[in-house]
């Protein structure tokens, strides 16, 4: 959903799920408008993009598409861009459409109102629940807690989907995107290992294939073949295939649950209601069409203040300047290049922000450091904000929990040691000071036997005073250091190389990785650099 959320670093990306799977064309049997595939992405969609477009307008209506319409973006964008795995922009009527519109178009507050989408339009899971021919099994689904509100939507955007000229929701369904493949989590695994090994994005994937694939086979599919597919094959005539040789009763497959969770995860608005108390997530045809800019969005989304409509809003003195060339764009909030990545699919080069892993799943010589966060329920990821690189861990100075995690990751040698010790349980403190352990092991050798010989052998140990840090700050610094050298050397681990025998759609996605690896390695070295010059070490 679009929406800037901090749950991103509390909740590890746990609500922006997708897994990926690889794709295998079905056979073309017969272009019958009323066959569609197991997987979206074989969809024969009536229309060229023109086409799809006019239909969404006349199914929304001149009267509440006031001065902006959605059309397909050029094909050959520029690499750089964060529109290019995307097949609509959002753009102006221009100035004969301002002229002609003059009395419907609403000005607020230094605002002019370009699109006002009403909740008859809009599909959340309340739309669902109300459905005149579903809205009993949504509503039941829900009430019984078998699904939750996301995969009711999720669900009934299926539905609809399967339901094709059957369903009042056509236009906007046929409008919507079949092939998602810039999101990492369609990749093959192969292009995973080339292009995001050595990043916490790796895991990051890996981690939702798998959330994804539990989500389908315990929940998501229990729930649609159980109660929906039974309805669908009330509403569809038994003699109509919906799939390509499969009637409306046929389960429903992997491919059309990450289709729509897919679609929900890249498309759904957050809309703040109940004076902010509730967000309802929803699908606002034609607003959903806007791409995004982190530094030139020129438009904002709100409800509207009867909570009846979604309004799209654009400032006056923009607005009254843009040609029906110029693209409307929002921003969606996103807060490091991770989620733009992971998320949409695109590198925002806007963004400079990151996810810093403080301890790595596979890093053998961290175990110590990881089992102390471990034990204490600290964080293992903080974003580094490249404003901050001067900072250091005093950018941290408002988060108890992360300035912890730090002072601990900066600890080395027997500090460490004692203070996993400590949290085992065993009677040794930090608080002691080197002098102070000496006194103790002397204490320990003049009472004899098992103790003389413990004492003696620690005492031959080298002791390095420099290991015992009480400097918070200091430990801190050093603690933020070590994660940055350590993310670096494994960004540095591989370079991506584009071979010949790459098809485009490979090709595009491990150039983007490439791109997404330079953006955040640019942000480490700030950080790295700055340690010398700026941090109290």
């Amino acid at each position: 959903a679009k929406s800037s959320s901090n749950d991103v670093l509390k909740g590890s990306f746990a609500a922006m799920s997708c897994a990926a799977v690889a794709y295998v064309a079905l056979p073309n049997e017969d272009n019958d408008d009323d066959l569609i595939a197991r997987d979206p992405r074989d969809d024969d969609l009536g229309g060229n993009a023109h086409e799809r477009a006019a239909t969404l307008h006349g199914f929304i209506g001149e009267r509440y598409r006031v001065l902006a319409h959605a059309k397909p973006l050029p094909r050959s964008l520029d690499s750089r861009t964060t529109t290019k795995h995307r097949e609509f922009g959002l753009f102006s009527d221009g100035t004969v459409a301002r002229r002609d519109k003059k009395v419907q178009a609403k000005k607020e507050s230094g605002e002019t109102i370009v699109l006002n989408v009403p909740d008859a339009y809009i599909i959340s899971a309340s739309t669902a629940a109300s459905d005149e021919r579903l809205g009993e099994t949504f509503g039941r689904l829900l009430d019984e807690n078998k699904i939750d509100t996301r995969q009711a939507t999720q669900m009934f955007v299926c539905a609809q989907r399967r339901l094709k000229g059957e369903s009042g929701w056509k236009p906007y369904v046929d409008f919507l995107p079949r092939k998602l493949d810039g999101v990492p989590v369609f990749w093959s695994d192969g292009e995973i290992e080339r292009g995001l090994k050595g990043t916490v994005l790796r895991e990051m994937v890996e981690t939702q294939k798998v959330r994804l694939r539990e989500e389908y086979e315990n929940v998501v599919k229990n729930a649609f073949d159980a109660h929906v597919v039974p309805k669908l094959k009330e509403i569809v005539p038994s003699s109509m295939n919906v799939f390509r040789g499969n009637n409306s009763t046929s389960p429903l497959s992997f491919e059309e649950f990450l289709w729509a969770k897919a679609i929900f995860w890249t498309r759904a608005l957050s809309l703040p209601v109940e004076n902010g108390r509730v967000v309802v997530e929803a699908l606002v045809p034609l607003v959903d069409a806007c791409n995004h800019s982190t530094s030139r969005a020129n438009a904002r989304y709100q409800l509207s203040q009867d909570l009846k409509s979604v309004e799209l809003r654009v400032p006056s003195k923009i607005e009254d300047k843009l040609t029906g060339e110029d693209e409307i764009k929002i921003s969606y909030g996103i807060e490091n290049v991770e989620r733009a990545f992971f998320t949409y699919g695109f590198v925002d080069d806007d963004v400079k922000s990151t996810i810093l892993p403080l301890v790595w799943t596979d890093d053998e010589h961290a175990k110590t450091h990881k089992s102390c966060l471990e034990l204490k329920q600290l964080p293992k990821i903080v974003q580094l904000d490249l404003e901050n690189t001067k900072k250091g861990a005093s950018a941290f100075a408002g988060d108890d929990d992360v300035k912890e995690a730090l002072r601990i990751l900066g600890m080395q040698g027997e500090q460490l040691a004692m203070e996993l010790r400590a949290l085992l349980g065993v009677k040794e403190t930090l608080t002691l000071t080197p002098a102070e352990r000496a006194q103790k092991r002397e204490r320990a050798k003049r009472r004899g036997g098992l103790f003389a010989s413990l004492g003696s052998s620690r005492k031959n140990l080298p002791i390095d005073t420099d290991e015992i840090v009480t400097d918070h700050r200091r430990l801190e610094n050093r603690g933020l250091k070590r994660a940055v050298e350590t993310a670096l050397k494994r960004l540095d681990e591989i370079e991506i190389e584009i071979r010949e025998s790459d098809d485009p759609t490979s090709a595009r996605r491990l150039e983007d990785a490439k791109r997404y690896r330079k953006n955040v390695r640019e942000i480490l070295q700030a950080y790295l650099e700055a340690s010398s010059k700026h941090w109290k070490m």
